[in-house]
């Protein structure tokens, strides 16, 4: 509302025009000076169907002839705007109403009426171009307002509680040192009616209201400091609201926003609109009611002037009462003042209930959409790859961009456009063109240069056509060329435009069907005489179709807007051809990933659908406490296959390298293992639809077994459908685990929700209680970022050992035993046939063929029985595998890093990317062992190759007079080399200390047993050395 002081209703005024003058935000000088009711009077609706019972009882007082008990009967009738426009002066006088009053309140009904139709000549001069209010809720978006266009949306109250209401300041003629504090009241008392009533709800300033302006007209303002509004507003918030409520209007009133606003030749202006969101969440409102104090300084007094200034706080209530906020504690002539109060705190309960409903029915399902297809599909003719699309030449049309934009147009570089028609005037200053030139080379030209003067081939050569990408300045921003406004551009520059099109469609100039237009709508377009309509019916008729076009909109509410217009200006449905459900950072990174340089030197997370974003690499590094699977792993590696293949085989721990290599030509599929069909397309979907943050799969297996590789297995597969990760460390800190997961989550999509949940793999944990406490804990941290969803967001895939197969198997659990079924075993036969064409001793694959022989006990014994024929105690390489089978068996999770046994050996520590050739030393026995990657680290570990290996390993050792456990646990204990190097030093003294003293840890399902370690019962049961090695520990 404007804050010039308004026409004051006198004597002399009529009764109809003193009605009007009251929808008009009139005071009457009787009314005692309280800023409360000046605000509520103010924010009148001029219409009358907006009007509230009460607002209609108000304005009926200031009639001359209407007492209060006139008015009176009309509120107890519930008589409101849209009721008074369907009575006539009988429905009065039936009611109670005397006839003089009666005739009063209809005729000047009909007066307001009458006068709303014959609005202002200066309202009728004004064009009334509709805009959208900016994206609720949201900082990031780039749209901005138009000076002179209006909000196609009304002041109004409480709808269905999730779509806002609003209310218009303009705040115009304030000066600086009111300004600050006419917006901290505003924002206080419409943020607690919001509150009240439990609606979100923003507040504008720098939008007009009648009489000034018209109704949501975009006025803007010029604001010096942003920062101080924030600081004043967080002050007010705590000054005004009660204490106990104080941290709960902080969460609900967000920070000020300040959106740009255009002139109407889209150049910009120093105002802005500011704006103030109110989001009443159910869980931080609960069932609390929100009083406010408004501390008003009394008149001057002596004491004043002596340097005392005396205040009164004055409590308030307030509610979203139609398009104004109502304080329920202000003076009223009621007999009952208190009663509307008590009644709206005594409904509180219910309309909280109202408020959940309201939430849970508006939490969105994440959405399925196969636009990064699409998008693939279009921009390359079909090819699915830039290296080798269809189109040889693009030709970009696009218009006003916004600073936040232009990092994710690094797709239009790489494109290498032919032509660009920019319609930024100040694209050279700080849009599109500035960018550009940064990374690329380009050539700027008028219109006017592509008008057929001479042969065509001169004027191609004379462009540089292609050679450098030609940058058509098309609304001024060169040399004299001044913007045009939108009704003037027609007439000022269509007709080059047209030229331009002409030249570039020529057959002789760019080959037919072989490049592409793609009109590039970085901002709103909402006039049917919008340059950039004209610009596509131009191509239209010269192309004679859209095949040739694509269209890639910043929102969904640009691509209605240009979609409807397109319809009528050209009856054609271009929908099909509209990349819309895409923000710009996926359009970016699925474009750039058409490239197989740039799948080589860049990673790619997904958005499903085929999209993708770029992901940073400061981001991945901030993520430390997860393994990032990123669409295109592998890609562009240069990892030899054979010895990757051949440690996987031995018993190594498989890598993604393991995957990418099975899936390449030449290669049989990699191993599914029989529950792999069952969890990838039955029990992740089924935990996908269940309404909550963070769910859990348990994922149980027996040690050996296939469980580790079954779950990458899976991940692998799923990772263009889920953002998927591992968990380095099983000992991090879970609260910030749960921070990095989420910032995974919402990776680009900050303000937007989430198109794809984390798939996270969690493995070595042998607590539930700590699985539990890492979900309860994402499910925390997706509350803080008020991430609301009616789908699963975050998968826990729980890869944890069980010695037992009597784990029960249900919807989030999948035990796999130490066995395989008859298809599982055909496969293996089938993958040794490969693996014997390109490996020569694949007779030594025992991890492999541990699998193909169904994990027989009798195999393993056979192979172990045979290799440690020859083992030696005294030598150094059966001494070090004797501690590793000690440590495998009785250690879970526990190694030695390959520094360590470099160090045992005497051998020289290798280089971090050289060659680790530690497994040699093992001599006879180096079949095995196997080096593996640490997770988290860029070390290795070296173990036994595999758990059933490693305890036939111990019982071969320790069952013949070769070497007793309390022996092994000695030199253990007491050889140096062992605990020299700092490299794996902490590890290996924590599985020490961990698994060979303490109490152990059970298995899942066994937690309520509790006994001491597993070695010390053997050694006690074998040998008397226990006591003695105790005290070693």
């Amino acid at each position: 509302m404007p804050t010039t002081e308004p026409p004051r209703c006198t004597e002399k005024t009529s009764p109809s025009l003193s009605l009007y003058i009251c929808c008009e935000a009139t005071m009457p000088t009787t009314e005692p000076p309280s800023h409360t009711k000046k605000d509520q009077e103010e924010d009148l609706s001029p219409d009358i169907k907006d009007w509230s019972k009460h607002q209609m009882r108000r304005c009926a007082l200031k009639l001359k002839s209407v007492d209060d008990d006139a008015a009176q009967i009309l509120f107890q009738q519930d008589i409101n705007g849209p009721s008074l426009l369907l009575l006539d002066a009988g429905d009065l006088i039936a009611m109670g109403v005397t006839f003089g009053p009666a005739k009063c309140i209809i005729h000047a009904r009909d007066e307001v009426v009458k006068l709303k139709k014959e609005e202002p000549a200066s309202f009728r001069n004004q064009s009334r171009r509709l805009c959208k209010p900016y994206p609720f809720g949201t900082y990031s978006d780039t749209y901005r307002y138009i000076e002179g266009y209006t909000l196609d949306v009304t002041e109004s109250g409480a709808s269905d509680l999730i779509e806002p209401c609003h209310e218009y300041k303009a705040f115009i003629n304030t000066t600086e040192d009111t300004k600050l504090i006419k917006f901290t009241n505003e924002v206080i008392r419409f943020s607690a009616a919001c509150m009240n009533s439990r609606t979100n709800g923003t507040i504008h300033f720098g939008i007009g209201d009648q009489p000034d302006f018209i109704h949501g007209q975009v006025l803007g303002v010029v604001v010096q400091n942003i920062e101080v509004y924030d600081n004043k507003l967080r002050s007010a918030i705590d000054d005004c609201f009660e204490f106990k409520h104080k941290q709960a209007a902080q969460t609900c009133i967000k920070p000020p926003r300040f959106v740009g606003v255009l002139n109407t030749n889209m150049t910009s202006s120093d105002k802005c609109v500011i704006e103030v969101d109110i989001v009443p969440h159910y869980v931080i409102c609960g069932e609390n009611i929100y009083h406010t104090s408004n501390i008003k300084a009394k008149k001057k007094t002596n004491s004043e002037c002596a340097g005392i200034t005396e205040t009164k706080p004055s409590k308030q209530f307030f509610i979203r009462d139609g398009g104004s906020s109502r304080n329920l504690l202000a003076p009223t002539t009621f007999a009952k003042p208190m009663e509307e109060y008590k009644r709206f705190v005594d409904g509180v309960a219910k309309l909280s209930q109202l408020r959940k409903q309201a939430e849970e029915k508006h939490l969105s399902v994440i959405k399925s959409s196969n636009q990064g297809s699409r998008l693939s599909q279009m921009i390359t003719g079909g090819s699915l790859s830039l290296d080798k699309s269809h189109f040889e030449y693009y030709v970009i049309v696009t218009n006003k961009s916004h600073s936040i934009q232009l990092e994710s147009l690094r797709f239009l570089v790489e494109l290498d456009p032919t032509a660009v028609l920019d319609f930024d005037p100040e694209s050279a200053e700080c849009g599109l063109q500035r960018y550009f030139e940064q990374k690329s080379t380009v050539n700027i030209h008028l219109p006017s240069e592509y008008k057929i003067t001479e042969g065509i081939e001169d004027i191609v050569d004379k462009l540089k056509l292609t050679r450098n990408t030609s940058w058509v300045l098309c609304n001024g921003g060169i040399k004299d060329e001044v913007p045009s406004d939108i009704d003037q551009w027609l007439m000022e520059k269509g007709a080059s435009i047209r030229d331009v099109i002409s030249f570039l469609c020529r057959k002789d100039v760019l080959p037919n069907k072989r490049f592409l237009v793609i009109f590039l709508l970085l901002s709103p377009v909402s006039e049917h005489m919008d340059p950039l309509v004209e610009t596509f019916s131009t191509f239209l008729q010269e192309l004679k179709g859209t095949e040739q076009i694509l269209f890639i909109c910043n929102n969904e509410n640009t691509f209605t807007s240009w979609k409807d217009l397109i319809k009528a200006r050209c009856g054609n449905d271009i929908s099909d051809r509209c990349i819309h459900e895409l923000s710009l950072t996926e359009v970016n990174g699925t474009i750039l990933s058409l490239w197989s340089e740039n799948r080589k030197s860049s990673r790619f997370l997904t958005c499903g659908g085929g999209s993708k974003v770029l992901l940073i690499n400061e981001v991945e590094c901030s993520l430390n406490t997860l393994e990032i699977l990123c669409t295109n792993q592998c890609e562009g590696g240069n990892e030899d296959k054979i010895p990757i293949e051949e440690n996987f085989y031995k018993g190594g721990k498989v890598s993604w390298w393991n995957f990418y290599f099975s899936e390449q030509p030449g290669s049989t599929p990699f191993i599914k293992r029989d529950k792999f069909d069952f969890i990838k397309n039955t029990v992740i979907p089924d935990l996908c639809s269940l309404r909550k943050a963070c769910v859990l799969f348990n994922l149980m297996h027996v040690p050996g077994c296939g469980g580790t590789t079954l779950a990458m297995h899976t991940l692998w597969a799923l990772r263009d459908r889920f953002r998927c990760a591992i968990l380095k460390n099983s000992k991090a800190d879970f609260a910030g685990v749960a921070d990095q997961v989420v910032k995974l989550l919402i990776y680009d999509h900050e303000e937007e929700l989430p198109r794809v949940p984390v798939l996270l793999m969690i493995d070595d944990f042998n607590d539930m209680k700590k699985v539990e406490l890492l979900q309860l804990l994402i499910e925390e941290e997706c509350k803080k970022k008020v991430i609301q969803c009616k789908s699963a967001q975050v998968i826990l895939l729980n890869c944890m050992r069980a010695e037992s197969s009597e784990v029960t198997e249900s919807t989030d659990t999948v035990f796999i035993g130490n066995y395989l079924y008859d298809l599982e075993q055909k496969m293996f036969e089938q993958k040794l046939v490969e693996i014997e064409k390109t490996h020569k001793n694949a007779d030594t694959f025992y991890g492999f063929m541990i699998m193909k022989k169904n994990l027989k006990p009798e195999y393993i014994q056979g192979v172990v029985h045979n290799t440690l024929k020859s083992f030696n105690k005294n030598q150094k390489h059966a001494q070090l595998l004797a501690v590793l089978a000690l440590l495998n068996v009785y250690g879970n999770g526990a190694f030695l890093s390959s520094s360590v046994c470099h160090n045992f050996f005497g051998l020289q520590p290798t280089l971090v990317c050289g060659t680790d050739s530690v497994e040699e030393r093992f001599e006879k026995f180096s079949t095995l062992v196997a080096s593996r990657a640490v997770k988290g680290t860029v070390h290795k570990a070296v173990e036994i190759i595999h758990p059933s290996f490693a305890r036939h390993c111990l019982q071969e050792i320790t069952t013949t007079p070769k070497m007793a456990i309390p022996e092994i646990i000695n030199l253990l204990l007491t050889t140096d080399e062992l605990h020299e190097d700092t490299e794996g030093k902490d590890k290996l003294m924590q599985d020490v200390l961990s698994n060979l003293s303490l109490k152990s840890v059970l298995p899942w399902g066994q937690q309520n047993k509790i006994e001491f370690s597993t070695i010390l019962q053997h050694i006690e049961r074998d040998s008397r050395s226990a006591i003695e090695c105790n005290k070693k520990i």
